[in-house]
């Protein structure tokens, strides 16, 4: 299998192409209703695109917030892929670019099952359990001081 491309969306078709698979994971496999999922940060957030020949297959999106925390959103890999460690590339380089930034506080809403996967990155968890579009997620934070 050929090695994952990632890079910032930066064109209209990278933005299409991180759409898709927001698509495929969130709405139609999560069942993640339209407007829960599209929202008003769209233009504003930095978009996260990784492709395998040309195929878009991971995605994530990265907020600098007003109060100096980064929020990593939205990581999601298509079924077809997953498995494969992908989601660890494109999180590690979501990372790498907000550190790069200058970031050294990031918070996020992860699905209850990857809260282990996220620890792998230094983040905890903070609180209990809350339901974010028909799903349970927890608040964890991370802080590089």
């Amino acid at each position: 299998m050929s090695e994952l491309s990632l890079r910032i969306a930066t064109s209209e078709e990278d933005v299409l192409k991180v759409l898709v698979v927001r698509g495929i994971v969130f709405i139609e496999e999560q069942k993640v209703d339209w407007e829960g999922e599209i929202d008003e940060f769209e233009k504003t957030a930095t978009h996260f695109l990784g492709e395998i020949g040309g195929q878009p297959v991971a995605t994530g999106r990265l907020r600098h917030l007003d109060d100096g925390w980064f929020k990593v959103e939205r990581i999601a890999v298509r079924p077809r892929w997953r498995g494969e460690g992908y989601a660890k590339e494109i999180v590690t380089f979501m990372l790498d670019n907000a550190l790069e930034k200058g970031a050294k506080k990031f918070k996020m809403h992860a699905q209850v099952y990857l809260e282990d996967f996220y620890k792998g990155f230094g983040f905890r968890r903070e609180g209990g359990v809350f339901d974010e579009c028909g799903i349970d997620h927890i608040y964890m934070v991370r802080k590089d001081d």
